[in-house]
């Protein structure tokens, strides 16, 4: 193995060796003119491409946007007066959802080309194609949002014409987004915000955000409109059926019986508010009243009597006396009693909160598929193909064939949701599914593809085997001067030539020329080598 590795530099030298200076001179340019055309190619690849993120009012501005750059750790670069910040191109989308979550405005979105226009560019011009890159752009940040397969964005923004009023008019952004995943209302929140950040807002009033199947799900701050209530009970709704859809397909295609299961449900939710407060008096123990809270005793005692003076004064020593007729003393006696009794109170407070699920008026439907799989080289080995194509019998044995359903399956269902076990229907379907033989599968791709590779790989040989032959003809024998081949005839030298002697030195050169006639052809080889090289 030791001696292999060392010969191979001695194999590459020889191969060198083989060519001509200026074979070598030509191979050395052409490799220096791909290693060079390479270099630039990956250099303009691989060189980072900067957009820009913000202008700044001020330079505290934007050291406050640097320092969230730095801590987030997004490459940036700063212009010389400090006012324009350019971040990395793939990561354009990351730093405006730094912004919007930090309520920085982000003026990303304004680029060179809407601006720069030529003198039949009016400002309006500018306004509309500026709305349409800020349009194309937000709809390439909100892909980055794991639940969106695709954002369309339609903006209203407000026509700059120089006045007061027009300045301090907000946008208005509809957007309606396609989902393939799980998007809640917090999600919709979160992407309101970004928005209106991105827009300069200062509140999201003026955002629309819906689904793909109309379902509205951020309608602005205004949460206690109408249109908010409604679309607060739906949106519960809809994520309470698809909280009930997830556990039944779970519990049913975990029994291994179906191959793929469809829920349908409908929730009675109650989104009244609900108060009860329940007050208990019971007395204390081993009593009949309850504790004594408050007591009150009023005794009064009244005397009468005959005798007294009569007037204001009283009479002195000589008394005048006044003869009453039956005149006799009276008394009255008065008493009142007043008592408070506390019973023992218990009182009950329950606050029943909307959205609560009507499990007695809820009901579900499953619909069960089981895949009957035929393979159309099993059918051909059967014998089922016999006098019938394959496409045939596909259309003779198309058709689903229901199946019954077995109780555990719906008591599965009525003990994994709390519905009753009547409010729950459920069908059960074997459908066939056909696999067609598999073929070569090739696309027109691929044959351009082998083709071209074809025709590189010809080229290559071509090259290689011209090359060789090149390489043959270089390789010649070693040059014999004119002496040396007449004098390895056998024919005595010529010390000289006449013009008498002259068809004796042709004749021996004919003779060498039909003894040797590969050395005769080297020869000639040799003289036009030093004619022509």
């Amino acid at each position: 193995m030791t001696e292999r590795l060392k010969a191979i530099p001695v194999k590459i030298l020889e191969w060198w060796n083989r060519f001509t200076s200026k074979q070598k001179t030509i191979i050395i340019c052409i490799a220096a003119g791909v290693i060079i055309a390479l270099a630039i190619l990956v250099t303009a690849l691989t060189r980072p491409q900067y957009e820009l993120l913000a202008n700044c009012e001020s330079t505290k501005e934007a050291a406050q946007i640097t320092e969230l750059l730095d801590g987030a750790g997004i490459t940036y670069t700063v212009s010389d007066d400090g006012y324009q910040i350019k971040v990395l191109r793939e990561q354009l989308s990351d730093a405006n959802l730094l912004l919007g979550a930090n309520n920085i405005p982000a003026a990303a979105y304004g680029i060179d080309n809407v601006t720069n226009g030529g003198f039949s560019s009016t400002e309006s011009d500018k306004q509309k194609r500026y709305k349409l890159y800020l349009q194309g752009q937000m709809e390439e940040d909100l892909l980055r949002f794991e639940a969106v397969k695709k954002a369309d964005v339609q903006l209203s923004l407000p026509e700059n014409d120089g006045t007061l009023l027009s300045k301090n008019e907000e946008s208005f952004a509809s957007i309606i987004l396609e989902l393939e995943g799980e998007f809640t209302q917090e999600n919709a929140a979160a992407m309101a915000q970004f928005v209106k950040t991105a827009l300069g807002n200062e509140n999201a009033s003026n955002i629309t955000i819906l689904d793909s199947q109309g379902n509205l799900l951020f309608s602005g701050e205004d949460s206690y409109s109408v249109t908010g209530n409604a679309s607060n009970q739906l949106s519960v709704k809809q994520q309470a059926e698809r909280l009930v859809r997830s556990e039944v397909k779970r519990v049913l295609l975990g029994t291994n019986q179906y191959d793929n299961i469809e829920v349908a449900s409908n929730l009675a939710l109650d989104f009244s508010s609900t108060e009860i407060v329940n007050h208990d008096y019971t007395p204390a123990e081993g009593q009949t009243q309850g504790v004594l809270s408050h007591e009150a005793i009023f005794n009064a005692e009244n005397v009468n009597s005959s005798g007294g003076v009569p007037g204001t004064d009283s009479n002195g020593e000589n008394l005048t006396t006044y003869e009453m007729p039956d005149s006799d003393s009276s008394s009255s006696t008065q008493s009142e009693e007043e008592r408070d009794y506390l019973p023992n109170e218990r009182i009950e407070s329950q606050t029943i909160p909307p959205g609560l699920i009507k499990y007695d008026e809820s009901s579900i439907s499953v619909s069960a598929i089981t895949y009957n799989v035929q393979r159309e080289e099993d059918i051909r080995n059967q014998g089922l193909l016999d006098g019938i194509s394959w496409d045939e019998y596909k259309a003779a044995n198309g058709e689903r064939v229901m199946q019954p359903v077995d109780d555990n399956m719906i008591d599965m269902v009525s003990k994994a949701t709390g519905i009753a076990a009547e409010n729950i229907a459920m069908v059960a379907y074997e459908e066939p599914l056909f696999i067609d033989k598999e073929g070569m599968n090739i696309r027109a791709t691929d044959v351009i593809q082998i083709v071209l590779i074809i025709i590189i790989l010809g080229l290559l040989a071509f090259v290689v085997l011209r090359s060789m032959r090149g390489e043959k003809g270089a390789e010649q024998e070693e040059e014999l001067a004119v002496e040396d081949l007449l004098q390895s005839t056998p024919e005595p030298e010529v010390e000289g030539i006449t013009v008498e002697e002259w068809s004796e030195t042709r004749k021996m050169i004919e003779k060498f020329v039909d003894d040797n006639p590969e050395a005769a052809a080297n020869l000639l080889r040799n003289w036009l080598n030093e004619d022509w090289g």
